[in-house]
């Protein structure tokens, strides 16, 4: 039995890896722009920190991308299902994006209103991809339905990496932060009781520091990551091995081996296998799937139709998702560099690196041991609110926190944003894997997806005014000149051995 399942494994295995990789294409740009801004703004572009608060505004109008699919689809006609032609334009509209970024993200041009100078190009495609990656939400999990319930969840450790796999690159790069260098070295005559002394004095200067690479490369690496994305979703479009994992291969495999029992039993299969098809439901016309890609029947079982929840029940599963997704990615984003920002550049750096790691783990988890449990969900929702309070609580406390100045403080705020990342994915992944199983479930993709975008929209909403025309939250700057702050920035290091009387 063990060594069945290791083979099983291993012939699924380039569908997982083809799965992993189409979900990193789902929010890597964004997540790239995000962890790329530091040096952005090191490097003297017209916005500066503002650009953040700008970022946070694009996002939420690029909107109007997951608003268009969800009214298209609720338009389409009765068996017309649009996440394929909606995902291919989205892919090609992510590619050049991308793609142009990399020779226009510094172009400049004076606008008329306020003739201030602004980063025109990089404002606009920032724009296209937003929409490329707010639309994800809505669009790749109803394609993800058409596959095996085990997929989705190797989906969401993609959609994990792709906000990794950027935090990553741009600490390779050396992304933000100063370093404090000397601007000038002088002797300066000083007068010590009734003696003058020559000494060695030195003015020091912030700089920031050099990157490793260029912006320019790093917008290359986000232009692969995109063309790979739209590579393993053609893939899992047309390869025989692909389309076995299919939940209708399992229907006309059910169906197979009902051929061979009684006429009654055939029947009986075949109406149930009408009773699944139809619109908005997961399985296609089986004629759709030739014969020869139809896993054997020692393999595969038919999945049965599950009841279904009650209406209170969705409620209850939406109203959750919507108020972690306004916590998650929109409120808690919004300050996390003035809570983990507040205990140094480097506590900052790896509060968001480390996060970004416990969330394809996060979905590892759900994948090894799925739950269908509802109070589950609520208990993990109460945990990782918890968790964030206690950095928003940090961020209103800025810049000025507590334990700002030890190494428990430091701790303590890396390990609640890891909590926050881990709790809150894991929570949301397992929304998506019980509204999976649910009969219908690709309209309940698409109203995950939706709830998602609404969920983010509201937090980021609240947070901008906050953060924006009240300012309610001070930001902590790290001076690495500090030692020299008292003394003008300047620091003499002895008394020369040739003094003078005077």
């Amino acid at each position: 039995m063990a060594s069945e399942a290791v083979k099983d494994f291993f012939k699924r295995l380039p569908v997982m890896f083809l799965v992993v990789v189409f979900g990193t294409g789902s929010w890597v740009a964004i997540n790239g722009m995000w962890v790329e801004l530091p040096l952005l703004v090191a490097l003297g572009i017209p916005e500066g920190f503002n650009l953040a608060s700008q970022l946070v505004i694009i996002i939420q109008v690029a909107n109007i991308g997951p608003l268009t699919f969800t009214l298209a689809n609720w338009w389409a006609p009765k068996g017309l299902k649009i996440e394929v032609q909606t995902i291919c334009l989205v892919m090609v509209i992510g590619i050049a994006s991308t793609l142009m970024m990399v020779f226009f993200w510094d172009v400049t041009s004076v606008w008329n209103i306020g003739n201030n100078i602004r980063s025109t190009a990089l404002l606009c495609l920032a724009f296209f991809l937003s929409i490329v990656d707010c639309t994800s939400s809505v669009a790749f999990t109803p394609f993800m339905a058409r596959f095996k319930h085990m997929y989705l969840t190797w989906y969401f450790v993609g959609e994990g990496f792709s906000a990794l796999l950027p935090s990553l690159v741009a600490l390779g790069q050396g992304v933000g932060g100063d370093i404090c260098v000397a601007d000038n070295t002088y002797k300066e005559v000083r007068e010590i009781g009734n003696e003058i002394y020559v000494v060695n004095c030195t003015s020091w200067m912030r700089q920031a520091k050099p990157a490793n690479f260029p912006p320019e490369d790093f917008f290359w690496f986000l232009f692969c990551m995109m063309s790979c994305s739209a590579i393993a979703f053609v893939l899992l479009n047309v390869l025989p091995i692909a389309k076995r994992e299919y939940i209708r291969a399992e229907l006309v495999q059910g169906i197979k081996s009902s051929n061979s029992g009684s006429g009654v039993e055939n029947h009986g299969m075949q109406e149930r296998s009408k009773g699944m098809t139809g619109n908005h439901g997961t399985i296609d016309n089986i004629s759709d799937t030739p014969q020869n890609e139809v896993v054997s029947s020692q393999e595969e079982e038919l999945i049965p139709t599950p009841s279904g929840l009650s209406k209170l029940q969705y409620a209850y599963l939406f109203i959750i998702l919507g108020f972690v997704n306004a916590l998650s990615n929109g409120i808690l984003p919004s300050i996390q560099s003035f809570s983990a920002g507040a205990y140094g550049l480097n506590t900052y750096l790896l509060a968001a690196t480390l996060a970004n790691v416990a969330n394809p783990v996060a979905c590892f988890i759900v994948m090894a041991a799925p739950s269908m449990s509802r109070l589950l969900v609520g208990v993990m929702t109460f945990l990782g609110t918890f968790a964030g309070s206690y950095c928003l609580a940090t961020a209103a406390m800025s810049p000025t926190p507590p334990l700002q100045q030890e190494m428990t403080g430091s701790v303590l705020i890396v390990l609640a944003w890891i909590c926050v990342s881990g709790i809150f994915s894991y929570t949301k992944a397992t929304i998506g894997w019980i509204l999976r199983n649910q009969p219908d479930n690709r309209v309940l993709l698409i109203w995950f997806g939706g709830v998602t975008q609404l969920g983010s929209l509201v937090g980021a909403v609240i947070m901008f005014p906050l953060v924006n025309t009240l300012y309610l939250f001070e930001g902590y700057y790290e001076d690495a000149c500090a030692d020299y702050a008292d003394n003008m920035y300047v620091s003499c290091d002895g008394v020369m051995p040739t003094t003078v009387t005077a």
